[in-house]
């Protein structure tokens, strides 16, 4: 058997019972794992969209030329995520290492994006185009 993602939700619970039936039958060390929905495409796309408007409005940052990946990084740490910065094989710059936005739940995301709206609104920052329940998906709408 393959590996296989699935949604667990009323329709495809008996198809995840089978797998595991299976599994079980077969016997070759199979491993299964439960966790969270990782982010979604709307969620991701709205994260570089407020990251863009940031680095538009904000170019630098306590003294600091910075872009949207290192913004990223930024918050990343804030949220409570582990972030390493090296400096470039040139010495110019930093480089932001040990993130990956990828690897956030749903959840975790949508603290994410409200974490960088209220940074945004604290320093006066203005977020145009912006739909806060697309970013925090249909299945974990809130009030925007």
């Amino acid at each position: 058997m393959s590996r296989f993602t699935i949604p667990l939700n009323s329709f495809t619970v008996a198809r995840a019972h089978s797998w595991i039936e299976k599994a079980v039958r077969e016997s070759k060390g199979m491993v299964m794992e439960v966790r969270d929905a990782k982010r979604t495409d709307h969620q991701n796309s709205a994260l570089w969209s407020l990251l863009g408007q940031i680095v538009k409005q904000r170019p630098e940052h306590n003294g600091v030329q910075m872009d949207a990946e290192t913004y990223k990084a930024l918050f990343m740490h804030a949220l409570g995520r582990e972030v390493r910065f090296v400096p470039t094989l040139d010495g110019t710059s930093m480089l932001p290492l040990g993130l990956r936005s990828s690897k956030l739940t749903k959840s975790e995301f949508s603290d994410l994006i409200e974490l960088i709206l209220a940074w945004s609104a604290q320093n006066g920052l203005t977020i145009e185009h912006f739909d806060l329940t697309a970013a925090n998906d249909s299945s974990d709408r809130r009030a925007a």
